[in-house]
């Protein structure tokens, strides 16, 4: 099969195309021209990237790295649009900074990957998940455009490749659930938050002991079991759900409204222990060294 010219069409506008146009050729980088030129051309009329080459033999081959090329500017360029449209539909919100935590919730979904500590957090290194979208997306569109020479990129993805957009959709779907829950979550704390300023202190002090695989016990300021609530002790223990102990956890102290609240753990970072220090703020503080049960 000889063909001497390919053409890669897209949507976007002359700043999508010409990023696409320089992509395709610094992939091609030993067939430019005297001039320095490379092999792909923006056409003259239309939305086509076009390349003339007069090869008899490796037509395959070229079309396959033209195939992992297309796939990279899918990756890098067309997800993220993708993204940002669902996020702004989803959240209801315009805040750049909300939607790019949204689409990067989303990316680490698909890609399978961990924050990276050397960037404080904040970037990702790939993951498998991105390497196997890319391979797999890249043969699709090698061979697409090896059989018939021209391909137009966005009506390739909406009709051809569909797992592609399914599996996009469902990591944005869990990615949106997240935020919102979270919101819930900081709207609720927001509101207990408020509830402990406009308290009247009741305690002295509290002592948590939280950790060491069992359910939180409470002290008062002498370090004596509560004998106040007597129900209580029993039902934070035997909870067998870590949610609901954390919560009869945080009903009882709301109710007691201690001046100070002491918790002892060696678990710091544990999700009740962050919830206990947002809700009291300066009354609470971690005890380096727990306390033995």
């Amino acid at each position: 099969m000889n063909r001497e010219q390919w053409a890669v069409s897209l949507y976007g506008g002359l700043e999508a195309r010409s990023k696409l146009q320089r992509m395709m050729n610094d992939a091609f980088e030993g067939l430019a021209d005297s001039a320095g030129q490379g092999p792909w051309r923006l056409a003259e009329r239309g939305d086509a990237i076009v390349c003339k080459l007069d090869i008899s033999a490796g037509q395959r081959e070229f079309c396959e790295k033209v195939g992992m090329v297309l796939a990279e500017f899918v990756l890098s360029v067309k997800e993220p649009q993708a993204l940002e449209r669902f996020m702004q539909r989803r959240l209801g919100t315009r805040d750049p900074k909300e939607i790019k935590t949204g689409m990067r919730e989303a990316i680490v979904l698909m890609n399978g990957e961990l924050p990276d500590a050397e960037c404080g957090g904040t970037e990702t290194a790939s993951g498998e998940g991105r390497r196997r979208r890319l391979v797999r997306i890249a043969a699709k569109l090698g061979d697409y455009l090896w059989r018939n020479g021209a391909l137009h990129l966005d009506g390739f993805m909406r009709f051809r490749m569909r797992e592609h957009a399914d599996e996009l959709k469902e990591a944005a779907e869990t990615a949106v659930e997240e935020m919102l829950m979270d919101r819930q979550y900081q709207e609720f704390m927001r509101l207990l938050q408020s509830m402990v300023k406009g308290q009247e202190t009741g305690l002295p002090a509290i002592h948590v002991l939280h950790g060491g695989g069992q359910g939180p016990t409470l002290l008062d300021e002498k370090m004596r079991p509560l004998q106040d609530e007597p129900v209580t002790e029993p039902v934070l223990q035997a909870a067998s759900d870590q949610q609901d102990r954390e919560s009869l956890l945080v009903t009882r102290l709301l109710a007691a409204s201690p001046r100070r609240l002491y918790i002892h753990t060696d678990e710091p970072d544990a999700q009740v222990v962050r919830t206990l220090m947002g809700i009291f703020g300066e009354r609470a503080a971690i005890c380096d060294h727990p306390m033995p049960r």
